[in-house]
């Protein structure tokens, strides 16, 4: 299917609630299969306001994101990474709030979630459900496949050998011109790959769709991609199963299609003083419809 009428598609479907910010899906009767809630770059610290960045006001905003999900009887949450900033004490306060919702709650990680003074880096907290930072969960057919985009990257670790090679890494990068060869993103390394390969093989043989999540953007191309985009691009152009691509990383959010897949960039929630960002996600047989709160955009992506 051209790309042009696929987009026509999924966005004719659409209009817009101005009341709720939720879409009225035109004749919608079913039920979905399930849903979830979405949280992009929380980035809690106990610090003033930097930019359009309002550290503090996260908390709150993080409180009404999980009482309305809860509200909405979301199967989980799905933390697209960054949930602190700058301060390792952050972590309690932001986990504490999460973890009395009551509401079973996947990570991943991202840059700032790893901002902190480099004595303290081996007291940051395990929040994701391995050790490796990257995994699968299953739930009714649609296995989600959870990355670590961090591996290749400058501020992960204090090692002096890892950290000159992902130095001499975005130094070619620069040399190729790439706009994203910057200090604050990352990569994904060979042997996750090698993971990634044998995960989507799985979900084929076992006639599974995919969605896949991770901290960094690959599509649209832009300053904020993970570092080795094109890698993953082209083992994620192998496959015909995988329906979306989340992450965030980019407070302005975005959205991107490469392969009929869907690359949804949320929109950071620690942007503005007073409004909220976040989203819930209902699957149904055919598509996915995004339900944005606050500044996050709702929008329906047909599959």
């Amino acid at each position: 299917m051209n790309v042009f009428i696929f987009a026509a598609i999924i966005f004719s479907t659409m209009a817009e609630n101005k009341d709720t910010g939720a879409l009225q899906y035109n004749n919608q009767s079913q039920k979905p299969l399930l849903s979830f809630g979405v949280l992009a770059d929380i980035q809690y610290c106990d610090s003033d306001p930097v930019g359009t960045r309002f550290y503090r006001s996260s908390l709150n905003k993080l409180k009404e994101a999980l009482t309305t999900l809860k509200a909405d009887s979301v199967d989980f949450i799905i933390n697209l990474g960054d949930i602190i900033d700058k301060d390792l004490d952050s972590y309690k306060t932001v986990l504490d709030i999460i973890g009395s919702s009551g509401l079973k709650t996947y990570h991943v990680t991202g840059n700032h979630d790893y901002s902190v003074d480099a004595r303290q880096k081996k007291r940051i907290p395990a929040i994701t459900e391995s050790r490796e930072g990257y995994y699968s969960v299953l739930y009714k057919n649609f296995r989600f496949i959870f990355l670590n985009g961090n591996e290749i990257s400058t501020y992960i670790s204090n090692s002096k050998s890892d950290l000159k090679e992902a130095n001499n890494y975005i130094a070619s990068m620069k040399e190729r011109g790439e706009i994203n060869a910057v200090e604050w993103n990352g990569g994904i390394g060979d042997k996750q790959l090698i993971w990634l390969r044998k995960q989507m093989n799985s979900s084929v043989t076992k006639n599974e769709k995919v969605i896949l999540i991770c901290h960094f953007p690959l599509v649209p191309y832009n300053v904020h991609n993970l570092l080795n985009y094109n890698e993953v691009l082209s083992v994620l152009g192998n496959y015909h199963n995988i329906i979306a691509w989340f992450n965030g990383h980019n407070h302005a959010g975005n959205y991107g299609n490469f392969n009929m897949i869907h690359f949804v960039t949320f929109k950071g929630m620690v942007e503005t003083d007073l409004s909220n960002s976040f989203a819930l996600v209902e699957i149904y047989r055919n598509k996915l419809w995004i339900k944005g709160y606050g500044r996050e955009k709702s929008q329906i992506l047909a599959f």
